[in-house]
Parts: C-alpha cells; structure tokens; sequence
C-alpha cells in the first residue's frame, strides 16, 4: 500500500524537476497564448500528463482534476493538480512558481503537497498530522507569522479578470488605510506559501481556482491559518472567493477584503 502523503510529496518533486528540465531545453514553440495574459506552455501539459500517469499506476481508479486536461470523474476520491503554477512567471525565467497537487476524499482535503524548486521550498500536509517543510537543507514544521499589528502586516493579492478594477483597486486602498503593505506575484500558491512561511499574515483573491488553492489551503489550515472560502466541492467548477489569515489579524483583514460573499 503506497503511503499516499510520502507519494504526493515525492511526486510533487518529480514535477517540478522536469518542469526545470523542459524549461532549459524549449524550443520555438514552447509558450502559446490561452488568452489575455493567460498562457500555457509545453510543460505545464507535460508535468500534467506525468502527474496523472503517476496517480493512475499507484491510485488506479481515483478521478484528477487538472487545470490543463480537465476532470475525469465525480467519484468519492479526486486528485486537484495545477501542474505549474504562476506559469507567466515560470516561462519568462522567474522563480515564483511551483508544482501544486492535492487530495480531496468525500469533499474533504486530507493530503496536499507543493514544490517550488526555485525557492527551495516543498511543503506538504495530512489532516491531523500538521504541516511540514523542507527548506535550506531542513524539514521542519511550519509556523506562521506571530505579527499582530496591521501597520507591520502584509497582505498578498491575488486579480483575476473577473473582478472589477474598481474592487481590486479598493482592496489596495483598504489594506493602504490599516497601514498594511501589500503583494503581488502572479501565483496563489506562492502568495500562500509566504503566508506558510511566516513571510506574510494574509493572502486574499476574488475569483480563483480550486487547482491554484486547494493544497495550500490545506497546509494553512494545519499550520492554524484561517479560512474564509467555501467548502471543496461547492469551490470546483467555477472560481470563487479565497480568503488566508493568522488569527491575530483575523479581524483586521476581514474589515480590509470587506463583505463576503462578495459581490462584483
């Protein structure tokens, strides 16, 4: 019997160790364009098709949902996979991505694993088990950020066409007043992952989705972040709201993301 969180983690890796390999060898046609400032490349497809080769020799019968090929069932097990996260940084060079995969039994996440290789950082988490990372040659636990006051805080954001500019723009305006700085990055679960490791207190975004989320969610909420979201099944099949928070700042973020569910 595999020992599924060893295999997601393990698997996590494999991932993102081809993801760096075809990024050095890509040829001409290497990135193609999904839409306006959204874009693929071969490897996101590539890491894809390994991941999911993977979990069919060892898990044979349980569904994937992936953001390049889709779902594959409805079934009690579901695998949720974003193969490359943050892919616009990804393919310019930049090192704000990572391979994302996550576990999801009975509309429940119980196992989640992430790498981003060019951080040199994979964590990964079981429900009831806690969070762990490996990081600067060490597995430790993680631990998030003590800070408790909003004028030492930063917020990530994530911007989705979707939302409003006016909204997004709000947002800013909102975490500017409390005295928080705020981030972009380009990758939710990079944007998660500072908040995992104590880098950031809070992470918001309108619309995004389940594959961007799913693993980091679940590591948060081990590692005692707060969640403000909707539950895993109602979350796939169409973005919705994502809200990360250490408890000391509960408060703080809540009053600057404003009204949830929100409404644009």
């Amino acid at each position: 019997m595999t020992n599924r969180i060893e295999f997601i983690r393990d698997l996590a890796e494999e991932a993102a160790a081809l993801a760096l390999k075809l990024r050095r060898e890509q040829g001409d046609d290497f990135v193609q364009a999904k839409g306006h400032q959204d874009f693929v490349t071969f490897a996101d497809r590539a890491v894809e098709e390994l991941i999911r080769a993977k979990i069919a020799e060892q898990f044979p019968g349980e569904d994937v949902l992936g953001e390049e090929e889709g779902q594959t069932g409805d079934g009690p097990k579901l695998w949720v996979v974003d193969p490359i996260d943050g892919t616009a940084n990804y393919m310019r060079g930049g090192a704000d991505w990572a391979v994302s995969i996550a576990y999801v039994e009975n509309g429940v996440l119980s196992h989640a694993a992430i790498c981003a290789p060019e951080l040199d950082v994979t964590i990964w988490a079981e429900t009831g088990q806690g969070a762990k990372v490996h990081h600067d040659g060490k597995v430790s636990t993680v631990k998030l950020s003590t800070c408790d006051d909003p004028r030492a805080a930063m917020l990530m954001l994530g911007w989705s066409g979707r939302q409003l500019v006016s909204s997004h723009v709000k947002t800013i305006e909102n975490a500017l007043a409390a005295g928080m700085e705020y981030r972009r990055n380009g990758s939710a679960v990079i944007s998660l992952l500072a908040v995992a490791m104590g880098r950031a207190e809070g992470y918001w975004e309108r619309y995004v989705n389940a594959w961007d989320v799913f693993a980091m969610w679940l590591i948060l909420e081990e590692a005692g972040a707060v969640i403000e979201t909707l539950p895993p099944l109602e979350f796939i099949g169409s973005p919705k709201h994502f809200l990360a928070m250490v408890p000391a700042l509960e408060g703080d973020l809540r009053k600057v993301v404003g009204t949830l569910p929100p409404v644009d």
